[in-house]
């Protein structure tokens, strides 16, 4: 009697009617299904060995949705290439006590560049941000107009394992979108080739020596210098146009064919060239495309490896020890 009902109803009421109600059952329905989605990729965050799950922003970052402090719903970018944490000063304001976060203006009416969009930084922030057993604890950027894809972006090599603050140990699985804080005794069950990490760049940011080589026109060609470790970079490689070493290996390689690369702006950012193959800390990659840049001028290395380096294969960095150990 109920079902014959509600289809007469259905059948007579007025065709606005059932469209209006119709997409607000819609943004009802994705509502729920953003929460849910939401709640599924923190639900196994309550024990020692979580793992938080990664996805692929539109701008190609990796991201994940958590609980922030256990109390706010929002969605995380991970970085190496800055040195604090960034938060949308809308999103901060918006749960500020519940977050339990210090703040104050910035009175040197400072500005960020992040990858040639400038913001302004409207406050200077400091207290924990924790999700999964992961906490940050340290320097926090308050930008406006920053909310995009993500409300907050964090530095990896500044977080610190929630339940044992002494280990910094990060893995990285991106092929399998996942990420998971280790402790000490989970990494010495851990296989892979070792590689150290320093911090002589700018701001401290991490960094391996170690020499590139390109092989172009059957003829090799071998980079030894500093470069940083960027997970923001959607490049294989960037080099940096400033670096004496850079120039030389230029200078000895006149043939080489480099190509303009612009924004959407239609400004120069890079000139470009693509070897047959390149070889970075033991990996291979066929025909990549290597990058020339002026754009990094506060950096002081060589260079950045970005993130197509450790699409194929599981990482963990030790930022503790500053080993990176990489396993196929």
């Amino acid at each position: 009697m109920m079902n014959r009902s509600f289809r007469s109803f259905v059948l007579y009421r007025n065709p606005t009617s059932v469209t209006k109600r119709t997409h607000d059952m819609k943004r009802r329905l994705l509502a729920i299904f953003f929460v849910l989605t939401g709640l599924l990729a923190i639900s196994a965050q309550t024990n020692h060995s979580a793992s938080l799950h990664l996805y692929r922003t539109h701008s190609g970052h990796y991201a994940f949705n958590t609980l922030l402090n256990g109390k706010v719903l929002t969605s995380v970018m991970i970085e190496s290439g800055i040195h604090a944490a960034l938060v949308d000063s809308a999103f901060l304001f918006s749960h500020l006590d519940e977050l339990d976060i210090e703040v104050r203006p910035n009175d040197m009416n400072k500005e960020i560049n992040l990858g040639g969009t400038i913001y302004r930084i409207s406050h200077l922030a400091k207290g924990m941000l924790q999700f999964g057993n992961a906490t940050y604890d340290g320097r926090i950027l308050v930008l406006a107009n920053y909310r995009d894809e993500t409300t907050i972006t964090i530095p990896i090599h500044r977080l610190h394992h929630t339940y044992d603050w002494n280990s910094r140990i990060v893995m990285l699985d991106l092929e399998g979108e996942h990420m998971q804080m280790l402790t000490r005794k989970e990494l010495r069950e851990w296989q892979g080739t070792r590689h150290k990490i320093n911090r002589r760049s700018y701001e401290r940011m991490p960094a391996v020596k170690t020499h590139i080589a390109f092989s172009i026109d059957g003829h090799t060609t071998v980079i030894e210098g500093n470069f940083n470790i960027d997970l923001g970079n959607p490049m294989l490689l960037y080099l940096r146009e400033q670096s004496a070493t850079v120039e030389h290996v230029l200078d000895e390689n006149k043939q080489l064919k480099l190509a303009v690369g612009r924004n959407r702006h239609g400004h120069i950012v890079a000139k470009t060239f693509t070897p047959e193959r390149c070889a970075i800390l033991g990996q291979r990659f066929e025909q990549p495309i290597i990058c020339i840049t002026d754009k990094l001028r506060r950096f002081t290395t060589d260079g950045l490896i970005g993130l197509p380096f450790f699409m194929g294969h599981t990482v963990a960095f030790d930022f503790e020890n500053n080993v990176l150990y990489i396993r196929e």
